[in-house]
């Protein structure tokens, strides 16, 4: 038996819309190909060819027990394949695999108005996975395609249906949208921005770690994601080599590998005093999952997130959507003593240390016991010996790891150098600890703010001079200086570009092209960061303000709703008395135009359902010649007020209406 044949119904929808909901729902499936199994989408677009197959003259939908069969199948396949019909991907590839079921059976206008409602609510989903710009863009694309679906769905298939049910829909959402920024603005925010985020899973997480060893870093080099932007609104912006963005500070190594070391006490803790010039940071930080915040160097005490042994900023709970906070920087420490416990930490020294290790800083200590001139030596020692900076040093063996970086290969990132420099320090009985996070980033002159990318992540030391504090000694200034007064992309660049100096005009081509290329980039992301700073970002905070602006700042939350709502009936009722209004003079063309025919059909020449306003005037003309002028010029004017430009005037048909005589039947015999 065709289980196919056999169905009760065939399909009541026309192909046209079906085709328009086909594509808006398949374009609202698509982000999600990452976050559904790949047998769901495969089945989902399986679904669409079939539901076309289905609307052929004579085909027939599938019946019920096909439907249950698929159902079945499509739950239990998502459950054997994540183990559990339970969680975010599973709900999702399950909704999906409805969704498609949900189209292979529609048929009827309740139906395609339920697929409209899906695609509506497929495309809201797309946002929970990202909310930059170009995604809003999407999204809003979808909506119109589905709204002007179901505006071509209800008007048929006239001629041209396609551009006016699409221009229709685009109206509607015009006349929405003064609504929609009115509650945008005045609806009270209970909790953050315009954002929302499913759940940590579904993120991209790298970058940062709490553990830093050979290659931690130099594995996210090449990574172009965003980590942050950084804006600074007193206009105070350091310079490119300055900027070290701090982000966790690493007490316990082991030759080449560092972790976050003990807990130290509170008790003993106080905040180091800090001072020069202010560099305030407002500071879009991009979810990673974890707790890390990040400023220059050094941040002060911020509201709302804990102040750290190491002078770094973490925040109180995890960052699992963007998140945008204001601090402050000094650039200069001015701690001078260090709490016993912190003081043991940083001059822990390793488990083992090879003899080599201890000869080359005895060989320094031998020159001065002065702790400053012991981290000249070492620098000295690291600019003469042949170090190069690499992002494929290639791997080092845990046991003798800092003997092999040291004396053999000497090829590293700025890992290798940060945590060799602090384990030799602590050989040398100078306090030492390892800062991770990023230095320097992409300068964004249109929108006057600085981009910082996963491959920005650096590793930096600092040493402990008694009476002077904490310094920062960054080895990688010593072996690629052109690194630390540009980011890392840039470095790469000028190293490509010397290396394919002899590749002529090809070349200077193709750099203009990356130029013009790289110019794009920035002006897009310029604007998608105005979005995300002043829509997405626009919380109760910003709304405060911005209501302290127009002087409501004193007004309740329950007056203020009271005025929306009574803007909103006013916008709604001025528009539909717009619409009637701007529809009036049709309407007084159409029942003119009834008027007449029905004034000829009480003469005995009724208008056949089939006949056109210019053939039915011909016959009536021919019927009744002493006013086929009349008849004439009352039809012309008709079809060009109906059909035509509308240049002509509605007053001179309705004049020609009433200049129409009181016919009679004999009149026309």
């Amino acid at each position: 038996m065709d289980i196919f044949r056999h169905s009760r119904y065939s399909s009541n929808v026309a192909t046209a819309p079906l085709v328009g909901m086909i594509i808006a729902l398949a374009a609202a499936v698509i982000p999600m190909g990452e976050k559904v199994a790949g047998w769901v989408i495969c089945g989902f677009f399986a679904a669409c060819i079939a539901r076309l197959i289905f609307n052929r003259p004579g085909a027939r939908l599938p019946s019920l027990p096909l439907k249950l069969l698929l159902f079945a199948g499509s739950v239990g396949g998502v459950a054997f394949n994540y183990g559990s019909a339970v969680g975010i991907e599973p709900g999702f590839s399950i909704l999906v695999a409805l969704v498609g079921l949900k189209l292979i059976e529609a048929n009827g206008p309740r139906d395609f108005h339920v697929l409209g409602l899906l695609a509506f609510f497929l495309a809201l989903c797309d946002l929970f996975f990202s909310q930059d710009l170009l995604r809003w863009l999407y999204v809003a694309i979808i909506v119109l395609l589905v709204l002007a679906t179901l505006v071509r769905f209800h008007r048929g298939t006239s001629p041209g249906s396609y551009s006016r049910s699409t221009w229709l829909a685009m109206r509607l959402l015009l006349q929405a949208l003064p609504i929609a920024v009115l509650l945008f603005l005045f609806f009270p925010r209970v909790y953050g921005g315009f954002r929302f985020q499913f759940s940590q899973s579904l993120m991209n997480i790298g970058g940062m770690s709490d553990r830093l060893s050979p290659g931690s870093m130099s594995s996210i080099a090449l990574n172009s994601d965003v980590v942050f932007r950084a804006d600074f609104p007193d206009g105070n912006i350091p310079p490119m080599s300055s900027m070290y963005w701090r982000g966790g500070v690493l007490w316990r190594g082991d030759e080449l590998t560092w972790v976050l070391g003990p807990f130290f006490s509170r008790t003993e803790y106080q905040p180091a005093p800090m001072s020069g010039p202010k560099i305030r940071q407002r500071i879009s930080l991009q979810p990673h999952g974890g707790r890390w915040l990040f400023a220059l160097d050094r941040p002060m005490e911020m509201h709302g997130a804990s102040y750290l042994p190491g002078g770094v900023l973490q925040s109180k709970r995890a960052i699992l959507s963007r998140y945008r906070y204001e601090v402050t920087s000094l650039p200069e420490d001015r701690q001078t003593k260090l709490p016993s416990d912190q003081m043991r930490a940083a001059l822990d020294l390793p488990a083992h240390l090879s003899p080599r290790v201890k000869a080359l800083v005895a060989s320094w200590k031998a020159e001065s016991k002065n702790p400053a001139k012991i981290v000249e030596a070492a620098l000295r020692y690291f600019r003469h010996e042949r170090f190069t900076y690499t992002l494929q040093p290639g791997s080092y063996s845990d046991a003798n790891a800092l003997d092999e970086f040291l004396f053999e290969r000497r090829q590293g990132f700025c890992e290798h150098y940060a945590a060799a420099f602090a384990t030799l320090m602590r050989v040398a009985g100078v306090p030492s600890r390892v800062v991770i996070g990023y230095h320097a980033g992409e300068y964004n002159s249109l929108g006057k703010y600085v981009i910082v990318r996963q491959s920005d992540a650096h590793a930096w030391c600092e040493v402990w001079l008694q009476n002077v504090g904490w310094q920062r000694i960054d080895p990688t200034d010593v072996i690629a200086p052109d690194r630390i007064s540009s980011n890392l992309e840039s470095y790469l660049e000028s190293h490509t570009s010397q290396s394919d100096a002899t590749s002529g005009e090809r070349s200077l081509a193709a750099t203009g092209w990356r130029e013009i290329q790289h110019d794009l980039q920035l002006a897009w992301d310029s604007l998608n960061y105005q979005w995300d700073l002043h829509i997405l970002n626009f919380d109760e905070d910003a709304q405060m303000n911005f209501l302290m602006l127009l002087g409501l700042g004193s007004v309740s939350w329950a007056s203020i709703l009271i005025w929306v709502l009574i803007a909103t009936a006013l916008f709604v009722g001025g528009l539909s008395f717009f619409l009637r209004r701007s529809r009036s003079t049709v309407d007084k063309v159409g029942r003119g135009y009834a008027g007449f025919c029905h004034a000829l059909a009480r003469a005995g020449l009724p208008r056949e359902p089939w006949e056109g306003a210019q053939h039915f005037a011909a016959r009536a003309a021919a019927h009744f010649p002493e006013q086929a002028e009349l008849i004439g010029r009352i039809s012309q004017l008709y079809i060009e007020l109906r059909y035509g430009r509308g240049e002509a005037s509605a007053a001179h048909f309705l004049t020609a209406v009433r200049q129409l005589p009181r016919f009679s039947v004999k009149s026309g015999t």
